[in-house]
């Protein structure tokens, strides 16, 4: 893709009716926050600040992840949910992700993109998105509608490993 300028290249999508990028807080995933500020208005009725009614992990890294693995192992974790994400301080310092200037700390240089982010990006109650609300109102039909679980929802379907590749872990 040499030579092209990333300004002639058409959007696939538009980003929104006012031409804003919208996301949620949080710039590694974000959506842990977003989910508990739904669960525990959904849950209490109402929204939630300084009481523990929820217990929340973020995960960011593989060591982290291998400790929240060893705790629901040995039926030690007591997280309602957990947001994993492999690059430690999650996608904002992945390994395909702008590298710190001489003498700037990786920390620095995650502080400063989360701030860039931020500015270039408006954060919005997705439940609240107008470009979300347009997806359910042409396509969807509404949150939880078999259409949506098709397209959207996710489920767990365990990995069943041959003898030979466990093993191999050995």
């Amino acid at each position: 893709m040499y030579g092209v300028e990333v300004a002639s290249v058409p959007l696939a999508i538009e980003t929104s009716y006012e031409g804003h990028l919208y996301g949620v807080a949080g710039s590694s995933g974000g959506y842990a926050e977003t989910v508990f500020r739904h669960a525990a208005e959904t849950l209490f009725g109402k929204v939630i600040e300084g009481k523990t009614l929820l217990k929340f992990a973020l995960c960011y890294g593989f060591q982290n992840l291998q400790n929240i693995v060893r705790r629901v192992k040995m039926r030690k974790c007591d997280y309602q949910f957990v947001e994993v994400m492999a690059c430690p301080s999650g996608c904002m310092n992945g390994g395909g992700q702008i590298k710190p200037k001489p003498g700037q700390s990786p920390k620095e240089l995650i502080k400063t993109l989360e701030t860039i982010y931020l500015e270039n990006v408006m954060v919005a109650n997705p439940f609240k998105n107008p470009l979300v609300k347009s997806l359910y109102d042409e396509w969807l039909e509404q949150p939880g509608s078999e259409k949506t679980k098709k397209h959207v929802h996710t489920e767990y379907h365990p990995v069943v490993k041959s003898i030979t590749a466990q093993l191999r872990n050995w």
